[in-house]
C-alpha cells in the first residue's frame, strides 16, 4: 500500500477548482489572457465569443509530493462548456469499478476519506459552485484525481478499471450506492467514463474474503483494547465500534451480510468481557492480525483505533499509548502513524497534565535529548502552521493547545 500519510496531508487542499466563465466573456478579458501568455487575442476571441468545445473528461498520471517523487495517482481533469441545461449547485463524484471482466465490480478504498458515505466502495466528491448553462472550463482543469495506491480491486494482477465521472446536483444529489446510480435520477446532470489499467500485487477483496473477515474480527479485539485502555467502555466508543461494522459489511449480499455482522458482533462481546478480566493480549491479537493481514487492513486497524480515540472529544494518553504500542506491533510507518494522529488530534480537547505531554506529541520515552529537541521543532512548525489557516473555533482552539503543550516540552527538554 502506498503511503497514507502523504495522501492525507494532500487531500486536505488537494483539488481546488478554478471557475472559468465561458461564452459571455468581454474582449478586455481576451486581450489580459493574451497579454499574459494564454494564447493569442484572436484564440482567447473566438473562445469568448463562439464558446467552448465540447465538454471532455481525461485522466492524467501524477506523482504527490512537492517533488512528485511521492505516491502515483490518476488526475482527472475537465474541459470544455459543461452539459447543463439551467443553473446549478454543481458538484463532481468520482467512482471507479473493475471492468476487467464481464460484470462491472466496485473497486473498495482502504481510507475513509476516499470512501463512499455509508459504504468503503472508492468514492471522491468535489464541489465546483453555482454555475448556469453558458459556463464550463476554457482549458484542462484538475477536479479530482484517483489514488491508486489506495484502491482494492476483486483481484489482483493487471486489472482494467474504469473511472466514472458524474456531474451531480448538491441541492438535490442522486442516490450513489456501491459505486452504481440510476441514470434517470434527477440530481443526476451528466457523466463520462474513462478507462485505465493498473497491476496490484496484493490480493484483491475476493481473493482475501476470508482472511479479511478475520483480519476485521481481530481490528474489532483491538479496538476493544483502545477502548477499555482507560477502564471504562463508553457508550460513544459503542457506538463508533458499531457503526465501524455496519459499514464494514455493507457492500455485501444480505446473507453475507447476517454472517459477517454475527462473527463481527461477537468479536466485540468477546473482547470486552475478556477486557473486563484482564485477559485480553493486546501481544496476541497483534501478532494473529500480522499473520493473515495485508498491510492495507492493518492501517484500517489503526485508523479505526484513532476514531475509538476520538469518540468522546477528548485526546486520551493512555489510549494514545496504546496505539502507538498497537502500531509498533503492526510493523507500520512512524510518520505514516503520526500524520493519522494529527488528523484525529486536531479536533479534540487537548487539554492534559505534564505527564501526558509525552504521549501527546509522540515523544518516545527512549529518545535522546537531540531528538526530542529535533521533534519538537518539527512539531511546532507543523501546529504553527495550521493555526494560522484555521478558522475560529474548536479546532484552532486545539491546535493552540498543542503549541502549548509543546512550549511546555521545550521547557522540560531544553
Amino acid at each position: 500500500m502506498e503511503t497514507i500519510g502523504v495522501f492525507i496531508l494532500v487531500a486536505i487542499g488537494w483539488f481546488v477548482v478554478t471557475r472559468v466563465l465561458g461564452a459571455g466573456a468581454k474582449t478586455i478579458g481576451a486581450a489580459t489572457r493574451a497579454a499574459t501568455g494564454q494564447g493569442t487575442l484572436k484564440e482567447n476571441m473566438e473562445v469568448a465569443f463562439k464558446g467552448m468545445g465540447e465538454f471532455e473528461v481525461r485522466l492524467v498520471d501524477d506523482r504527490l509530493g512537492d517533488n512528485a517523487d511521492g505516491p502515483e495517482f490518476k488526475a482527472v481533469e475537465m474541459k470544455g462548456l459543461f452539459p447543463l441545461f439551467a443553473p446549478v449547485n454543481l458538484g463532481i463524484v468520482i467512482s471507479v469499478f473493475d471492468s476487467t471482466e464481464e460484470d462491472f465490480k466496485p473497486v473498495l478504498s482502504d481510507l475513509d476519506m476516499f470512501q463512499e458515505p455509508d459504504t468503503v466502495v472508492f468514492q471522491h466528491s468535489s464541489s465546483i459552485g453555482e454555475v448556469g448553462p453558458d459556463q464550463g472550463f476554457i482549458s484542462w482543469q484538475r477536479v479530482g484525481g484517483v489514488p491508486t495506491g489506495l484502491l482494492n480491486p476483486p483481484k489482483k494482477g493487471n486489472r482494467e478499471l474504469t473511472v466514472v465521472i458524474r456531474l451531480i446536483d448538491l441541492d438535490g444529489p442522486p442516490t450513489i450506492h456501491a459505486g452504481f446510480c440510476d441514470s434517470e435520477d434527477e440530481g443526476m446532470l451528466a457523466g463520462r467514463a474513462v478507462k485505465f489499467r493498473h497491476t496490484f500485487i496484493e490480493n484483491g477483496y475476493e481473493e482475501e474474503a476470508e482472511n479479511r473477515d478475520i483480519a476485521r474480527a481481530l481490528s474489532i479485539k483491538i479496538g476493544m483494547a483502545v477502548a477499555m485502555s482507560d477502564g471504562s467502555f463508553h457508550s460513544t466508543e459503542g457506538e463508533m465500534l458499531k457503526a465501524w461494522i455496519k459499514k464494514a459489511i455493507s457492500p455485501y449480499s444480505d446473507a453475507k451480510r447476517d454472517h459477517l455482522k454475527d462473527i463481527y458482533n461477537t468479536a466485540m462481546k468477546e473482547s470486552y468481557e475478556e477486557a473486563q478480566k484482564g485477559e485480553l493480549s493486546l501481544s496476541e491479537l497483534t501478532a494473529k492480525l500480522n499473520d493473515i493481514a495485508e498491510k492495507s487492513s492493518r492501517y484500517e486497524t489503526i485508523e479505526l483505533c484513532f476514531d475509538i480515540m476520538a469518540a468522546d472529544g477528548i485526546a486520551d494518553p493512555r489510549e494514545l499509548k496504546t496505539i502507538r504500542k498497537i502500531a509498533d506491533a503492526l510493523e507500520l510507518d512512524f510518520d505514516e502513524i503520526e500524520k493519522l494522529r494529527d488528523q484525529k488530534l486536531i479536533g479534540l480537547d487537548t487539554s492534559t497534565d505534564q505527564a501526558s505531554v509525552e504521549d501527546l506529541l509522540g515523544i518516545e520515552k527512549d529518545w535522546t535529548e537531540d531528538r526530542i529537541k529535533k521533534h519538537l521543532r518539527s512539531e511546532f512548525q507543523k501546529w504553527n502552521d495550521r493555526l494560522n489557516t484555521l478558522p475560529e473555533g474548536d479546532n484552532r482552539n486545539n491546535a493552540q493547545r498543542m503549541l502549548n503543550l509543546i512550549a511546555d516540552a521545550r521547557k522540560k527538554y531544553v
